[in-house]
C-alpha cells in the first residue's frame, strides 16, 4: 500500500472512530447527575432515599431536582429514581452524602458508606454529614436566599476558616477510621435552623454506629488533639458571680498539641500538652489588659478553662468507651504484633489523663 493511501484509510479509521465515541457518549441533558443523597430510617428492611440533581433545562423554575423512593437496597433505589426522573442517573458527580441521626444511631451507616466508596464512579472526597431529624428535608427545604441548593449544601460542608471546629468527614476518611483499631470515626453533625443548615456539634461512632454528639466547644477539642493547627473562634464565660463574670473570645487561634504516655499496658497515663496562641478579639470584664500582669492572669485563666473542658471531653469519652481521638498510637508503636480490636477499649477505661494548657495572647482587638 502506497504511502498516501495508507494515510487515507488510517484517516478514515480515526473518523470512525470518532463518529462511534460521540453516538455512544450520552448528552448531559440525558443524564441525572446527582449532587446530594440522603438516607433515613423507615424501618430495619427499609429506607427512604432522596436525591437531588441539577436541573439543565434554561426555561426551568428551579435549579435542582428533587426525587424519593423508599427502598431496600442502594442501586435499586437509583433504578427507580431512573424511572421517575426519565434520565440515567449516575452517582459521578455526587459531592455530599447525609444520614438522619435515626440512621446513623440504628447502625446501618457503615455497610451504606462502604458500598458507595466501592463505586467507581463516586469520588473519595465526597463528604459525609449526619441530620438531627429528616435528612429529606435538608434536600426538600427552600433556603430564601440560596439561588441552587445543591451548590449551597456542597458549600455548607466544605472547610472554611471560621468552621475549623468542625470534621469536615470525607468517605474516604470515614472508612479509613471505621477500620483503623486505634481511632473511632466522626462526621458533621447538622440541623436546619431559620431556615439556614447550621453545623452544631460531632457525631461520634462506634462499630458503625451513632454513640455520642459532642458539642461544638467539645469538638474544637476533638480537632485540636487530632492535629488540627488551625482553629475557629474559641469563646470562653469565666466566674459564677454574675457580677464578676468575663467573657472572652480568641480568634485566628493556631495549636499545638503533644500526647505523651508511660507505654504501660497494665497502668496507662497520658499527658497531654495544649498550647493555643490567638488573637483577643472581645473582652467583657474589669481586667486592664494593658498591664502585662493582668493580660497574663486571662491567659492563666484561658489555660485552665481549656484543661477542665478538654478533661470533660476526654472523660466523657472514657464513660461511652469511644476514643475519636486515637489516644493509644504510642502504645501501639511499642505493641509487637498485630493490635486486638479490643485493647484500645481496654486501655481507655483504665487510662488516667492529665492535661497542661498554655495560652498566649498574641494581639488584642476590641475590648469592652
Amino acid at each position: 500500500m502506497k504511502r498516501k493511501e495508507f494515510l487515507v484509510v488510517l484517516s478514515s479509521i480515526l473518523l470512525l472512530s470518532g463518529c462511534a465515541q460521540q453516538i455512544n457518549q450520552q448528552s448531559l441533558e440525558k443524564l441525572g447527575l446527582i449532587s446530594v443523597i440522603a438516607f433515613d430510617y423507615v424501618d430495619d428492611e427499609t429506607m427512604k432515599m432522596t436525591v437531588i440533581m441539577p436541573q439543565p433545562a434554561m426555561e426551568a423554575e428551579k435549579h435542582t431536582q428533587v426525587f424519593t423512593v423508599e427502598t431496600d437496597m442502594l442501586h435499586k433505589g437509583l433504578a427507580e429514581i431512573t424511572t421517575k426522573a426519565e434520565k440515567t442517573v449516575t452517582l459521578s458527580q455526587l459531592r455530599v452524602v447525609l444520614f438522619s441521626e435515626e440512621f446513623a444511631r440504628k447502625g446501618k451507616m457503615k455497610k451504606l458508606i462502604e458500598l458507595i466508596y466501592q463505586d467507581p464512579d463516586v469520588r473519595s472526597n465526597t463528604y459525609v454529614g449526619i441530620v438531627r431529624d429528616s435528612a429529606e428535608k435538608i434536600l426538600t427545604s427552600e433556603y430564601p436566599d440560596k439561588p441552587n441548593t445543591s451548590v449551597y449544601i456542597n458549600n455548607t460542608f466544605q472547610p472554611k476558616p471560621h468552621t475549623f471546629y468542625s470534621p469536615f468527614t470525607t468517605i474516604h476518611d470515614f472508612v479509613f477510621d471505621e477500620t483503623n483499631p486505634l481511632l473511632d470515626s466522626i462526621a458533621p453533625y447538622v440541623e436546619l435552623k431559620d431556615e439556614l443548615i447550621s453545623v452544631e456539634g460531632i457525631a461520634a461512632f462506634k462499630d458503625g454506629g451513632l454513640t455520642y454528639v459532642f458539642t461544638l466547644q467539645q469538638g474544637l477539642y476533638v480537632q485540636m488533639l487530632r492535629g488540627q493547627n488551625k482553629l475557629s473562634i474559641l469563646s470562653l464565660n469565666f466566674g459564677n458571680d454574675s457580677s464578676k463574670k468575663e467573657k472572652v473570645v480568641l480568634e485566628f487561634i493556631e495549636s499545638k498539641s503533644k500526647i505523651t504516655s508511660n507505654h504501660d499496658l497494665e497502668s496507662p497515663k497520658l499527658t497531654i500538652t495544649l498550647k493555643f496562641e490567638g488573637t483577643l478579639s472581645e473582652y467583657e470584664g474589669e481586667k486592664k489588659l494593658e498591664e502585662k500582669q493582668e493580660l497574663a492572669k486571662l491567659e492563666k485563666q484561658i489555660s485552665d478553662q481549656i484543661e477542665d473542658d478538654a478533661m470533660k471531653m476526654l472523660q466523657k469519652s472514657q464513660e461511652l468507651s469511644i476514643d475519636p481521638i486515637g489516644l493509644f498510637e504510642s502504645f501501639r508503636m511499642r505493641y509487637k504484633g498485630d493490635w486486638p480490636s479490643d485493647l484500645t477499649e481496654e486501655l481507655l477505661a483504665k487510662a488516667e489523663f492529665k492535661i497542661e494548657a498554655e495560652t498566649k495572647i498574641l494581639g488584642v482587638g476590641s475590648l469592652k
